[in-house]
């Protein structure tokens, strides 16, 4: 028989509830340490899951955090919502700016915290050559970002256009390094392969898959739109817009939300430079109406308003309008909502850079639960969403 330690008082001391161990008996000092660990088991059997995954993609080591809802299920069938993250940010950055995993710990979502390649995601649009005078000499923003993150936006630790790393990389390129650049990262390719190994690794309904990101993983969202269709139901778009050079050749009509700021620094509403990137967007109603005509919907949205959410904490929140094109082929959807005041931020979620540099963060509508009360209702038809 395995001989059992007596637990003492030093051990009481030392457990994470002696607050209220420590106001025990003596004689029930075990009896206590004994019912707080298998409570502490009971709950973290209970708490949502996270790991962290990796994969090879052409030769290089990609990784992505999964985390999955409470009660998790092996014989249940879970929707995926792949969030995609901002410019010189990481999967770590967008699940703390987002609160998303804590939304979908109740809702019974896996959420998928993909990490771009040195900071960026690659969108699949060549930057515009612009006159040497007009060239940044150094990255955008300032470093440091995000509190207690990896980078910030759009900064972060080597800026951009010039900057060489997001995360926890840092410092800029120089002339040489820039010459023996790297070519782009196969971004699709790598969320391809990743929804591979989810679907091996976890239960997952592959026709509830959906995408959606914040800034450069906005735009990133709207590339999965255009190329993965077959296994994406649908996707939004967080402070991104439509690039006016982006092929964009949908397998099949896909459903797409965007969530404009009208005082976004970094993505102008009314259309304009996307000075991170180096190219020109189209405004956010345009780039609505863009993805309207891929969807061959209605020529003329409804449009409606929608209170503000939570008026106090932002007391100086105005009226969403909200922009709804239907009547779309095979039942898709495509919707704006225009977030007076707001910027290149999450609504309702944390404000993670000054307003100066990225616009104030708007609690006039809450991301989380209006981006999964678009894609909830979407749903790829058959047996769709697993590549052969």
């Amino acid at each position: 028989m395995q001989k059992v330690r007596k637990v003492t008082s030093n051990d009481c001391q030392r457990m994470t509830v002696k607050s209220a161990i420590t106001k025990l008996p003596p004689r029930l000092c075990g009896t206590a340490v004994l019912v707080a660990s298998l409570s502490w088991l009971f709950a973290a059997h209970l708490h949502a899951q996270e790991t962290h995954e990796k994969i090879d993609v052409d030769d290089v080591s990609r990784e992505f955090v999964v985390h999955l809802p409470q009660g998790y299920d092996k014989q249940q069938h879970y929707p995926v919502v792949v969030l995609l993250h901002a410019q010189n940010q990481d999967a770590d950055d967008m699940g703390r700016l987002t609160h998303f995993s804590q939304f979908a710990e109740t809702k019974g979502i896996i959420a998928v915290y993909p990490n771009a390649l040195r900071g960026r995601w690659n969108i699949g649009v060549r930057p515009e050559e612009a006159p040497m005078a007009m060239r940044p000499r150094r990255g955008y923003g300032r470093p440091g970002g995000y509190p207690g993150g990896g980078g910030g936006y759009p900064g972060g630790g080597g800026g951009y256009p010039g900057g060489g790393g997001g995360g926890r990389q840092g410092g800029a390129e120089n002339p040489d390094e820039s010459r023996n650049k790297t070519e782009p990262a196969d971004d699709v390719n790598f969320l391809n392969q990743m929804l591979d190994q989810l679907a091996l690794k976890f239960s997952v309904d592959t026709r509830r898959i959906y995408a959606t990101g914040l800034g450069d993983g906005g735009f990133m969202a709207l590339r999965v739109g255009c190329n993965m269709a077959d296994r994406v139901a649908a996707v939004a778009a967080v402070g991104a817009a439509f690039p006016k050079t982006m092929i964009c050749l949908p397998s099949r009509p896909i459903s797409a939300l965007f969530v404009a700021g009208t005082d976004d620094p970094i993505v102008p509403d009314n259309g304009g430079t996307y000075k991170p990137g180096r190219f020109h967007v189209l405004s956010a109603e345009d780039s609505a109406k863009t993805w309207a005509k891929f969807d061959r919907c209605g020529e003329k949205p409804a449009q409606d308003k929608i209170p503000p959410v939570d008026k106090d904490k932002d007391k100086g929140s105005k009226d969403t309008k909200t922009f709804t094109y239907s009547a779309c082929q095979d039942n898709a959807q495509v919707v704006l909502y225009s977030i007076k005041n707001g910027g290149n931020t999450w609504p309702g979620g944390e404000q993670y850079m000054s307003d100066k540099e990225v616009g104030k963060t708007s609690y006039a509508l809450n991301a989380n639960e209006s981006i999964w009360a678009f894609l909830v209702t979407k749903k790829i038809a058959g047996e769709s969403g697993v590549r052969k």
